[in-house]
């Protein structure tokens, strides 16, 4: 489809800026639907033909709202819109709708789910013990062209997902590929969200929180994740050395996992309360990347050796773009910890344009040891851009007493 179109637009088609039409500035303020270029509040195959018959130069076609056509945000209406604007409809088109309200429709739609579902839960509260279970759980597979689905139906009210205690059970737990997890309130498990074998699925705008351990676990070969845009708050409520925020492979102590859990995401999110660490990436992991997030000190207790925001046994780990606020907790004394877990991993991870609040130089509770950017003696990191405060502003951490490293890489 999209070589005809490229064949039949291409040779003739002169490229339109969208700057130079002339557009309203009521039409530039007035909320928009991605792909509805003819003002009818929905994108449909209506829109498709307007921009088709709009890029033929026929002259009773007039498109009222350019913005919302231009899908490739490049600022040109072209034939590659028009086929952005087809992908989307077909993906709209063969989506399967599927409502649910009560917790034993919440099992039997995850459980049933098939490539493209969208499984849309009504505001209210579901609880996975009224169905006699430790956890809401499927082992279905979406595909890359139709992933499933699991959102609320009104995102302004997200639906409670919960159980009855923090000592057991998972909220929800994916052992499928291509899952998209959005606009959740997940609470009160031992677990928040566990995803098992569960390749490319996303996880965004949650909010977890509540939990005995940690509140999202990325394991058992799971690779290629993305959790973004969640908060995530009040976890280790029973077991504070196993309360992490997002904890990516397994350690190598554990049994019975695929540890080779790759290229995971952590973008954008919030975390406060969290009684270990923020994110734990750990031994036998590669290519995970914590970007665009805040960390709130408050509430990490230490236990576990857990002294950190970020704690990594992983290799080629990149975090940049954080902001974190020890907000005076002696339980932590670094910003970002490597450990050596297992030989040869723990290497050749990036550390830059993070904003560190570390209150004070020296640690409270070992007034010897330097309260370092990076805490990491036997490794070989990179850094760059990082700006550390100590009590007495912000100030650049370009130099080896940020670092506690021989082989530390001052990247340029």
């Amino acid at each position: 489809m999209i070589k005809h179109i490229l064949s039949a637009f291409m040779a003739s088609m002169i490229l339109i800026p969208l700057s130079s039409m002339e557009v309203s500035a009521k039409e530039t303020a007035d909320e928009s639907v991605s792909g509805d270029i003819n003002s009818d509040g929905k994108f449909n195959i209506a829109d498709v033909i307007a921009l088709q018959n709009w890029l033929l130069r026929k002259p009773e076609i007039n498109i009222e709202r350019w913005q919302n056509a231009d899908l490739c945000q490049d600022n040109v209406l072209d034939v590659f819109d028009l086929c952005m604007m087809k992908q989307k409809l077909i993906s709209q088109t063969s989506s399967n709708y599927i409502d649910v309200s009560t917790s034993e429709e919440l099992s039997l739609a995850m459980q049933k789910a098939n490539p493209g579902d969208v499984i849309r839960l009504a505001s209210g509260t579901y609880d996975y013990t009224e169905i006699g279970s430790e956890k809401f759980s499927s082992a279905a597979e979406g595909t890359a062209d139709a992933p499933i689905t699991l959102t609320a139906a009104d995102a302004e009210n997200p639906p409670l997902i919960t159980g009855k205690n923090t000592e057991n059970g998972y909220v929800i737990h994916i052992t499928g590929d291509y899952w998209i997890l959005e606009n959740l309130n997940i609470t009160t498990s031992q677990k928040g969200i566990v995803l098992d074998n569960s390749n490319y699925s996303v996880i965004r705008n949650c909010e977890v929180h509540n939990t005995g351990a940690e509140a999202i676990a990325i394991r058992d070969g799971s690779s290629y994740c993305i959790v973004k845009d969640s908060y995530i708050h009040d976890t280790g409520l029973v077991t504070s050395g196993y309360g992490e925020g997002v904890y990516i492979g397994s350690a190598k102590s554990t049994s019975g996992y695929d540890y080779k859990c790759d290229y995971n995401v952590v973008d954008g999110c919030t975390f406060k309360n969290v009684a270990a660490e923020h994110v734990d990436v750990k031994e036998y992991t590669t290519g995970t990347e914590i970007k665009n997030c805040t960390f709130y000190g408050d509430g990490m207790t230490g236990a576990n050796y857990a002294g950190s925001f970020v704690d990594i046994a992983g290799n080629n780990v990149n975090v940049h773009d954080n902001t974190g606020y020890r907000n005076g907790n002696k339980n932590i004394v670094a910003a970002f910890e490597l450990h050596l877990q297992a030989e040869e991993w723990g290497y050749h991870c990036i550390f830059t344009d993070n904003t560190l609040y570390m209150d004070q130089p020296y640690g409270a509770v070992d007034t010897n040891r330097r309260m370092y950017v990076v805490d990491g003696w036997y490794s070989d990191y990179s850094v760059k851009n990082n700006l550390v405060d100590y009590g007495s502003g912000l100030v650049s951490a370009d130099s080896w007493e940020y670092y506690n490293s021989d082989y530390v890489t001052y990247l340029e």
